[in-house]
């Protein structure tokens, strides 16, 4: 669904290509230096709540831009099972307030990501 790379103080998201209609791009780069703050979530899919624009099957996959009521602007991909990372953007970056995503090795990402922006 996504591949993620850490290079050159670059959080890098590329988006397989049947996700790209849900996502409206095919990558997304964020600068190390505009993240807040990176969560590890056991259940990602409940972190993407408001009004939507992707593809939702409930309990299963969400895969798009969901907005709160409060506006935080969030780009999400993540499925049922599968842990993932809450990553919090400053100045909305790649103009979204927030990165909700599913990776298998979320715990493992999340140390790195923690030790590159510490």
């Amino acid at each position: 669904m996504l591949q993620i790379e850490i290079h050159r103080e670059m959080l890098t998201v590329h988006f397989a290509p049947w996700t790209r209609l849900f996502t409206r791009t095919g990558s997304v780069s964020v600068p190390l230096t505009q993240i807040a703050e990176v969560d590890l979530l056991d259940r990602p899919l409940g972190a993407a709540t408001g009004v939507r624009y992707g593809l939702l099957v409930s309990g299963v996959i969400k895969i798009g831009t969901w907005t709160s009521l409060s506006g935080v602007k969030r780009l999400v991909a993540a499925r049922r099972q599968v842990s993932g990372l809450r990553i919090v953007l400053k100045s909305r970056a790649s103009h979204h307030d927030e990165l909700i995503l599913s990776v298998p090795d979320a715990a493992h990402l999340h140390r790195r990501l923690i030790a590159a922006t510490a």
